[in-house]
């Protein structure tokens, strides 16, 4: 479902990048010549990260010093833009974009990306991977604004917060139970992700909760009870009431609408 390679040495126009999956970015570290698609040839220059749409080859005419190849299916990307509510993440590959890096940016981007290759080779859990590439896309696109201000350790730290909260949130409320994961009190624990995403872990649980709760009267046959009890509710009119408070509406107010 991901593939990320170290790319480097000399392309020339005629022959192709493959990729394993349909979304693409082609991250350059140092390198010269083009990025050639149909909708015209791309300068490949120090810093540069290209986000390629699905259609079109990928050829490059020059040479990459160092670089990484990154391809990951559409079940990684739909992660992405669950979180990521605004047109500027539906319309990241829509189009070929790219970004151009600064120092600082850019030696964090490449610092997260040996540590997803990592992660890679490890095997790691899907659902870890999926959190880990909405960080990395939301941060060096820029839609994560806040997060350039952190350090690396930040990064990983949230990033490990959301895996485990993935992992957990339909069945764990307690924060003792995310601190002791975190390795942390749960003072501390809040604390942290009040600098860091300006929510308490309450009320991110919740809203987890009830983004799956949307995805799942959107996207599925469930009923509301079973619906209630996937999310780890015991009696579906304490669901009825959360998602009320969460959303401004019932459930049937919500299905209709939809």
């Amino acid at each position: 479902m991901i593939q990320l390679e170290p790319i480097n040495g000399f392309f020339k126009r005629e022959h192709a990048l493959q990729a394993l999956y349909p979304m693409r970015m082609l991250i350059v570290r140092d390198g010269a010549g083009f990025l050639c698609m149909n909708s015209g040839d791309y300068p490949l220059l120090k810093g540069r990260m290209f986000f390629i749409p699905e259609e079109g080859l990928v050829r490059l005419d020059g040479e990459i010093t160092s670089g990484y190849w990154l391809s990951f299916s559409s079940l990684l990307y739909a992660e992405f833009l669950l979180q990521h509510l605004d047109p500027q993440a539906k319309n990241l590959f829509l189009n070929l974009s790219f970004r151009d890096l600064d120092l600082h940016r850019s030696t964090k981007t490449y610092q997260l990306l040996d540590q997803l290759k990592r992660e890679i080779n490890s095997k790691s859990d899907i659902s870890f991977l999926a959190q880990y590439l909405s960080l990395f896309l939301g941060f060096t696109a820029g839609l994560d604004g806040y997060l350039a201000a952190f350090n690396l350790d930040d990064l990983q730290q949230v990033l490990r917060f959301r895996a485990i909260l993935e992992q957990f949130y339909k069945q764990e409320r307690s924060v003792q139970f995310y601190a002791e994961g975190m390795g942390m009190s749960a003072g501390k624990l809040n604390k942290f992700l009040d600098r860091v995403l300006g929510k308490s872990l309450v009320v991110l649980i919740k809203d987890r909760i009830m983004r799956e709760a949307e995805e799942l009267l959107l996207h599925s046959d469930y009923t509301v009870d079973e619906i209630a009890a996937q999310l780890g509710f015991e009696q579906t009119v304490s669901f009825s009431t959360s998602f009320r408070r969460h959303k401004g509406m019932s459930v049937l107010q919500f299905s209709r609408l939809t």
